[in-house]
């Protein structure tokens, strides 16, 4: 039962993907808790942060997205499976972590300015680090994998 390179590359790819997803979860909560023992005093001063908050969240996705298609439209498409996951590795990475800076500033921004709806937009943020999960088939569709390299992610337990 061991695992072959494109199988451990996989396995990598979901736990980094879990542990921002974790990391998300863990920073909202304590930001929260933190917020919420002490006196909840909105400061109307710093009401700007609900405005550019959105602003770099929307655009540091936009262009991790972008970077993204450029770096997998650069693919050779014979490559060998091992080479297309190091990429999608990246590509997700990046992805990832500029929806998790996003979470964060967002979180500092609750912290200091006590909007409610910077907290949202943390919570939201964090939803959509949880829809661009690692799934096969999403990374079958971004890499044109065929069948067989599908099937060759797959572990010996989960083919029985």
């Amino acid at each position: 039962m061991t695992m072959n390179k494109s199988q451990i590359t996989f396995r990598s790819i979901v736990s980094i993907h879990q542990i921002v997803s974790i990391l998300t979860t863990l920073i909202i909560g304590m930001v929260y808790t933190i917020r919420k023992n002490q006196p909840i005093s909105a400061d109307e001063s710093l009401l700007l942060f609900e405005f550019i908050l959105p602003l770099v969240a929307i655009s540091s996705f936009v262009a991790s997205h972008f970077i993204s298609k450029k770096k997998l439209s650069s693919l050779n498409k014979q490559a060998s499976l091992n080479e297309k996951l190091s990429l999608f590795k990246e590509v997700k990475t990046i992805q990832w972590v500029s929806l998790f800076g996003s979470v964060i500033l967002a979180s500092i921004g609750f912290l200091i300015s006590a909007r409610q709806n910077l907290l949202l937009y943390a919570m939201m943020i964090g939803v959509m680090i949880l829809y661009y999960r690692p799934v096969k088939g999403r990374i079958g569709e971004d890499l044109d994998l065929t069948s067989e390299e599908l099937d060759s992610l797959s572990s010996p337990k989960e083919n029985t």
